[in-house]
């Protein structure tokens, strides 16, 4: 009777087991501890919301309101939602901004300032607008 020596062979199978193991994997990220990106400094920055609404408090949906940095001249506008509200986010709070709300068949637009002394987050400006006659 003979006698098969299984050394070399179980030798063979377990080192191309582990070969294929650590050959790595294109679409995996590395296992390396990196240091994190930092987070951005967000102490500056808050948002901006409020309502456009009509004299008997009513919510005006599709009303534009325009925010424009003083500093730039940057305009950057969008629309109410079905209440009538509103939201600009990340704004500088060091930088002063001017409002304008307006709306289709009423008078305007309403102006009104947001300023760097005002230091409420998140800041909040309401708006009234009269249906024009």
């Amino acid at each position: 009777m003979k006698t098969v020596k299984l050394f070399p062979i179980l030798f063979l199978v377990l080192a191309g087991a582990a070969v294929a193991q650590s050959t790595p994997n294109p679409n995996e990220k590395p296992n390396v501890f990196l240091q994190p990106e930092p987070k951005p400094d967000k102490s500056r920055l808050r948002d901006l919301k409020g309502v456009v609404r009509d004299v008997n408090g009513n919510g005006l949906e599709g009303a534009t309101v325009q925010l424009k940095d003083l500093k730039t001249g940057n305009v950057t506008s969008t629309q109410t939602k079905s209440d009538g509200s509103y939201i600009f986010y990340d704004l500088d709070s060091r930088l002063d901004f001017e409002l304008a709300a307006n709306h289709e068949g009423f008078e305007g637009p309403v102006v009104k300032k947001l300023t760097h002394y005002d230091e409420r987050k998140p800041a909040i400006r309401e708006f009234e607008l009269v249906r024009k006659r």
